[in-house]
């Protein structure tokens, strides 16, 4: 990870709430991932997955990486990574 990537984590971790922070943190520690991904990887539900996803996303945090197969659910789904 690269410098400036630790500094922007570093700056906007006080502005996560703890749901936030756990995605982020999956997403983080797992790369380009589906929410169905995420969810199984980290055995959080599907439902609270999303909506978190959705607000990293409106954050700046999530961008999207490509479309492809979920290894989850076997259906073509967005796959997020965090931006660098």
């Amino acid at each position: 990870m690269q410098q400036t990537s630790i500094e922007s984590y570093q700056y906007v971790k006080k502005d996560l709430g703890e749901r936030q922070q756990a995605i982020y943190d999956g997403f983080t520690g797992n790369g380009s991932c589906t929410n169905l991904e995420i969810s199984k990887l980290m055995s959080i539900p599907i439902n609270s997955v999303t909506p978190r996803t959705n607000e990293l996303v409106k954050m700046g945090l999530l961008v999207e990486d490509c479309k492809r197969e979920c290894s989850v659910s076997g259906r073509k789904a967005i796959s997020w990574k965090v931006r660098k």
